[in-house]
């Protein structure tokens, strides 16, 4: 197997604690084509212990042993696919846990395979099992989709591709990283992949509109999906993060 092309954040597929009840993974890096090159993507997944009940946000790459560590946590309850693109594991976590409900990006119900229960779509409303510790905020951006997560008792806001925060530093392949870096996609302030920012063009008024209601939450701490999260200066990072879409 080739080295990774991005230096991986360690230890690799073990629960982390964040704060109370919340933890993450940080999972095998992915390819993901743009311009014909393959960009490196590192990956996580997000836990919260809601009662004795596990939420996996964004799952990564299922493996028995992964899945008996999470199992110590809490029972496995809900499986979330946040956006347009983090559906890949979904399939392989409802497998293994038939008893978890689905919740899913709503443009995701048609790509996913078969599951035992019917997925549910995700909206800006969060459901009942849940709104007690998670709020929610629904962006629909035409051709992405995303919603993004706030965990009310530890103040955490929950991204996936909305924002993005590569370091350049652990990008090892020296084009790759000039690509990235010319995309906006390295920090030390994150924001939205070329690609999402050009599908929101015409939706930067609900871009606006998300933020004020991400800083009117006033997170003490963002995990991203990718690359590095923040723990300080939130409003400031939020802001920075969508200055694209105050053009």
């Amino acid at each position: 197997m080739p080295p990774p092309g991005y230096t991986p954040y360690l230890p690799q597929s073990v629960p982390i604690a964040v704060a109370d009840n919340l933890w993450i993974v940080d999972g095998p890096e992915i390819g993901y084509r743009f311009a014909g090159l393959t960009l490196p993507c590192p990956t996580r997944m997000t836990m919260v212990r809601i009662g004795t009940a596990l939420w996996l946000h964004s799952p990564t790459h299922y493996s028995p042993e992964l899945g008996a560590q999470l199992e110590t946590l809490g029972e496995i309850a809900w499986i979330v696919a946040p956006n347009s693109f983090h559906y890949s594991h979904v399939a392989a976590w409802a497998a293994a846990y038939p008893a978890a409900a689905c919740h899913v990006s709503p443009d995701v119900l048609t790509k996913l395979p078969p599951l035992r229960g019917r997925p549910i779509p995700l909206g800006d409303a969060a459901p009942s099992l849940w709104r007690d510790d998670l709020d929610q905020l629904h962006v629909d951006l035409g051709r992405f989709v995303e919603t993004i997560f706030f965990h009310r008792p530890s103040g955490t806001l929950i991204v996936s591709d909305l924002i993005q925060n590569f370091e350049a530093g652990r990008i090892r392949n020296p084009l790759i990283r000039a690509v990235m870096h010319a995309g906006g996609a390295t920090g030390p302030g994150g924001k939205a992949s070329i690609d999402i920012r050009f599908a929101a063009r015409r939706h930067r008024e609900r871009v606006r509109e998300a933020l004020a209601q991400m800083l009117d939450w006033a997170p003490g701490r963002i995990i991203l999906s990718h690359g590095k999260g923040y723990d300080a200066a939130i409003a400031d990072q939020l802001r920075c993060a969508f200055r694209w879409a105050a053009r």
